[in-house]
């Protein structure tokens, strides 16, 4: 999926810029706003090519990472420097943040400007009740924009309300009013000129959608998903990932059993982790990457319940006599240690992405098929519509050629795989068939496709394989047809 949701993102956005609306003239199952943080990279693709603007979509998004964990050590600086390290390099460092950083998903910006709206609230070392109207209503911006561009920032919007509502009744309406704000005026747009298939499209699907077994696994894996290890040979099983957020509640009980000062983003984070991992354990279907997401909250709520039980353990340090020897062995072994885990996690990062391209069939060689058999300009069809993006075969001369963006997200909206698909839903792709002068599948029978025996037999008798290499397949259209 890390390839398709990159290929669906940056391809919606090229056709925003050529004045291709979302929503209108084709499925997107998301808000707008990675479309118009992408519009830039998007222009840049229409101008230097696709393949190109990729490669500048995840230099982006590895600075906002980056910037991700800066925040969120930024959080948490008034539990001091420990805590600033647990944070900032737990975030920076999980392999999931290799995974996100690699390509283009919202998981990033979406944390981006939640982590950017909570430190305007509650990381300041004031008395709450001296928060200016103006305070909340720049963090209230900051949480519209981060659900404009995905709609699961409502979960840490959720909690920084719990946690701000009982001090302040009235003020809190100037944060919910500038949220709103922050969604929609980027949102109006779109919601003018499609406000059906807006509505449907952006809420109704994500927050109605059915349960897909495919895609909808077990409570254990979504925890083993929820500790940033998946993408990595080291994961944890279910039951490991089980044990160690228990260990870590154990950890978080003792933390909080006592008040301290100018804990006001310690309870946040605390409230943001419990609510986010309580959404993504019930969602409908759930993805390794969705660990990004809950990430911040669980180390940041780890690295300040550290930094509480700090001076828990100071005192009997202090009186424990320890050799100098020892201690500069303690201190050098654990140099040692950090230095061996960024080397093991750099050589994972730099390895991570040509081989997860090759297990998917994408690499180079592979793709470099769709570069001889499709000549620039071509109308195509995909149902992986980054393979058009990654080989610069995407951008279309042809004015009628389909807006085929999101296969799956159409498949969402007409069900989501659990029915068989509607004889409307069928009569569309045909359309698009009839249309392209070449189609590019990832399989034969792609589940992407609402196949029916009467549309693979048109199909049969209207295109020819031209290409066939792992698991790219090119069809032409007979010119006779």
């Amino acid at each position: 999926m890390s390839f398709y949701d990159s290929g669906v993102y940056l391809a919606a956005s090229i056709h925003l810029s050529s004045g291709v609306l979302p929503y209108r003239d084709f499925t997107f199952v998301n808000p707008p706003g990675i479309l118009l943080l992408m519009y830039p990279v998007a222009v840049f693709s229409r101008v230097f090519g696709s393949h190109d603007g990729f490669i500048l979509a995840r230099v982006v998004t590895s600075l906002v990472t980056a910037l991700n964990a800066s925040l969120l050590a930024w959080l948490v600086r008034f539990r001091g420097r420990i805590a600033m390290l647990i944070a900032g390099i737990g975030l920076a460092l999980l392999p999931i943040t290799f995974f996100v950083s690699s390509s283009l998903k919202l998981d990033p910006y979406c944390v981006f400007f939640v982590l950017l709206g909570s430190s305007v609230l509650v990381s300041r070392r004031q008395d709450l009740d001296r928060l200016s109207a103006r305070s909340f209503a720049v963090g209230g911006v900051l949480f519209g924009l981060a659900a404009v561009i995905k709609i699961w920032a409502f979960f840490p919007f959720l909690a920084l309300l719990i946690c701000l509502a009982p001090r302040h009744r009235r003020r809190i309406l100037v944060f919910v009013g500038a949220a709103a704000g922050g969604f929609v005026v980027p949102s109006l747009p779109f919601l003018v000129y499609a406000p059906r298939s807006f509505f449907s499209q952006v809420f109704t699907v994500q927050l109605f959608q059915r349960v897909n077994p495919a895609v909808s696994p077990g409570v254990l894996w979504r925890l083993t998903a929820l500790t940033g290890f998946s993408p990595a040979s080291i994961a944890p099983t279910g039951k490991e990932a089980a044990a160690a957020f228990l260990v870590l509640i154990c950890i978080i009980a003792a933390a909080f059993s006592h008040r301290v000062e100018d804990e006001a983003g310690d309870l946040f984070l605390l409230v943001a982790a419990v609510i986010t991992m309580c959404g993504l354990l019930v969602a409908p279907v759930s993805a390794p990457y969705y660990g990004y997401f809950a990430a911040p909250f669980l180390i940041g709520t780890f690295a300040v319940s550290v930094a509480r039980l700090g001076p828990l353990f100071r005192s009997p340090l202090k009186r424990a006599r320890v050799g100098r020897g020892i201690r500069r062995m303690a201190i050098w072994a654990s140099g040692l240690a950090g230095v061996v885990l960024v080397v093991a996690l750099t050589l994972y990062a730099t390895t991570f992405y040509r081989n997860y391209a090759s297990t998917m069939g994408i690499s180079g060689p592979t793709l470099s098929t769709i570069d001889s058999a499709i000549p620039a300009g071509s109308c195509v069809v995909y149902n992986y519509v980054f393979y058009g993006i990654d080989t610069n075969r995407f951008i279309s001369d042809h004015p009628d050629c389909p807006n085929v963006v999101d296969a799956y997200g159409m498949w969402q909206e007409w069900g989501n795989h659990t029915i068989s698909p509607k004889p409307p839903f069928t009569a569309k792709w045909k359309r698009y068939f009839e249309s392209a002068q070449y189609v590019v599948l990832n399989s034969p029978r792609s589940q992407l496709i609402p196949w029916t025996p009467s549309l693979a037999e048109w199909f049969r008798n209207n295109y020819r394989l031209v290409l066939k290499r792992f698991n790219l397949f090119i069809y032409e259209r007979n010119v006779s047809t």
